[in-house]
């Protein structure tokens, strides 16, 4: 199967992911030793399946959840270099009594075997400016 599809397949699963919390289902893309990296937060490194399933699933539960909704939309086709796939992405968080907070950026893959090996993610300074003052103004009004 070629890496789009792949991806593709991935990301659906993700979406449907964050709606049910069947966080078993991204198991079968991901490489056992492969690694996640934000690049604004160097500490999030994760290494291996299972790491990187309960991050995104903490970063879903801690974050993601805490708004009424999120809407995330591919800015860009994805990118292939060989085994390398990338993407730009705008993620829309909402909530009620707040403007929009939103986040751009692009993740990057590395592909082996016809799984994922590395993730890397990395949202634009601009996206990092905006999120830090959104925060301060609004962050006090996230659900519990």
């Amino acid at each position: 199967m070629d890496i789009i599809k792949i991806f593709e397949n991935f990301a659906a699963d993700f979406e449907v992911t964050v709606a049910d919390d069947d966080w078993s289902r991204l198991e079968k893309y991901l490489a056992d030793d492969a690694t996640y990296l934000s690049v604004e937060d160097p500490d999030s490194i994760c290494k291996g399946r299972d790491a990187i399933i309960a991050y995104l699933k903490e970063d879903v539960t801690n974050f993601d959840r805490r708004f009424d909704t999120r809407t995330l939309v591919a800015l860009t086709s994805p990118i292939v270099e060989r085994n390398r796939l990338s993407r730009k992405w705008r993620c829309t968080y909402t909530l009620t009594g707040a403007p929009d907070l939103v986040a751009e950026g692009e993740a990057r893959y590395r592909f082996e075997d016809n799984l994922i090996k590395e993730i890397e993610e990395q949202a634009t300074t601009d996206s990092m400016q905006k999120f830090e003052q959104w925060m301060q103004d609004y962050g006090d009004r996230l659900r519990v």
